[in-house]
């Protein structure tokens, strides 16, 4: 965990989470890591099982500020997809 010092108080930062996603025509998985690089490894490993078409993504994410349970996107880390023709999962930083 991260301390930030502001105004001579120290604040504790939570560790950066990542959101991964993947969507196929009638299916999809996802998770929460705090782990970036695994987030794009789960995403990687998640396509294989999709035909062309399927649709991934990796994102920033923090805990809403409200308390529920949910995340809030602050960006996003990469996007890939299966490629229709030579069915090769391709990816794009963002």
């Amino acid at each position: 965990m991260t301390v930030t010092t502001w105004q001579g108080r120290k604040f504790a930062q939570p560790p950066p989470l990542f959101a991964w996603d993947v969507r196929g025509a009638d299916a999809g998985q996802g998770g929460v890591t705090d782990d970036r690089n695994a987030a794009i490894r789960h995403v990687h490993e998640a396509m294989r099982g999709f035909d062309s078409g399927a649709f991934g993504r990796v994102r920033r994410v923090a805990l809403a500020p409200d308390g529920s349970a949910a995340y809030v996107d602050l960006d996003t880390v990469g996007e890939a997809w299966r490629d229709g023709r030579s069915g090769a999962i391709v990816w794009r930083s963002a």
